[in-house]
């Protein structure tokens, strides 16, 4: 897990000066080109810095190990890092709607369109790379600030291609309202970004349990777990079961009902077979079972 948080801060880090120098170049595109959709693609790239920046930061306490004042570690802090950047996001669309409605009204040809093609075109690439290195290592490390951060980034590329797409039109055709009406459409994409990114932190701050497909193959591994364990006949059910997803890692706890003759080693040691059985394939889960005799479920 060190390893992988390691590899973690190390693409933020990546990230984050990729991103400068990406900004850079799209402001010079936009200084050269005076187009409102580069403007609005230099804009958001200005969040991508504060995204490489707060996903650098989040992921260095997260990682940091459990103490006693957080005793089940710091990893939540990844979600209230994610709120940030979404905020960053909300900014960026109002800049980039304002600046487009203020050039609807006398659209202008951008002069050395094709000198801007060229630049915000390394920058489409540069992104592209980052941002799959980002969301692998995401994944690999369930990171939601990773995987964001990488969401985020990836914005940017279909905000540079449309950005393009859009501008090569309105030259073909001469119709240069596309360019503040492409700048409108990339503002309420982004600003549709960033109500997803907020809507999925709060929504696991407030302890949503674990996806789908993961409770159901936890649940798998308990039941064929039971299924072989010589002392099946002794495993009557489990009850109460609850999961919960806190930044990288997941918990899960529910009761498992034994029969009353059943002693209390014999018990441990079925709750250490399934706790294994769960690590086995999912590493980054916790549990907690607490064993109940099978006199409690009478009436």
């Amino acid at each position: 897990m060190e390893l992988k948080g390691f590899q973690g801060t190390k693409v933020s880090l990546i990230s984050l000066g990729l991103a400068v120098l990406i900004f850079l170049i799209k402001i010079f595109a936009y200084l050269i080109t005076k187009s409102v959709a580069i403007y609005s693609d230099a804009m958001e790239s200005t969040i991508n810095i504060f995204s490489a920046l707060t996903a650098f930061i989040g992921l260095k306490i997260a990682l940091k190990p459990p103490d006693p004042e957080h005793p089940y570690g710091h990893t939540k802090i990844e979600y209230l890092f994610s709120i940030v950047e979404a905020t960053f996001i909300f900014i960026a669309s109002i800049s980039i709607l304002w600046k487009a409605f203020q050039n609807l009204q006398t659209p202008q040809p951008p002069p050395n369109l094709n000198q801007g093609f060229v630049l915000i075109g390394i920058t489409l690439v540069l992104n592209g790379f980052i941002s799959f290195i980002a969301y692998l290592q995401g994944k690999k490390e369930n990171s939601p600030i990773l995987i964001a951060h990488a969401h985020h980034i990836f914005t940017d590329v279909l905000t540079t291609l449309g950005v393009m797409i859009g501008l090569f039109v309105a030259k073909f055709f001469n119709i240069w309202i596309l360019d503040p009406l492409i700048a409108m459409v990339l503002g309420v994409n982004i600003l549709y970004m960033g109500y997803k990114i907020t809507k999925e932190s709060i929504n696991s701050l407030l302890d949503a349990s674990l996806p789908k497909e993961k409770v159901d193959s936890i649940k798998n591994i308990i039941s064929e777990t039971i299924k072989n364990h010589p002392q099946k006949e002794q495993i009557h059910d489990i009850h109460e079961f609850k999961t919960r997803r806190a930044g990288r890692k997941g918990f899960v706890e529910f009761h498992l009902t034994v029969s009353e003759t059943m002693s209390i080693k014999s018990a441990h040691d079925i709750c250490n077979e399934i706790e294994k059985n769960i690590s086995e394939k999912h590493g980054d889960i916790k549990v907690t079972i607490h064993i109940e005799p099978d006199e409690k479920k009478k009436p």
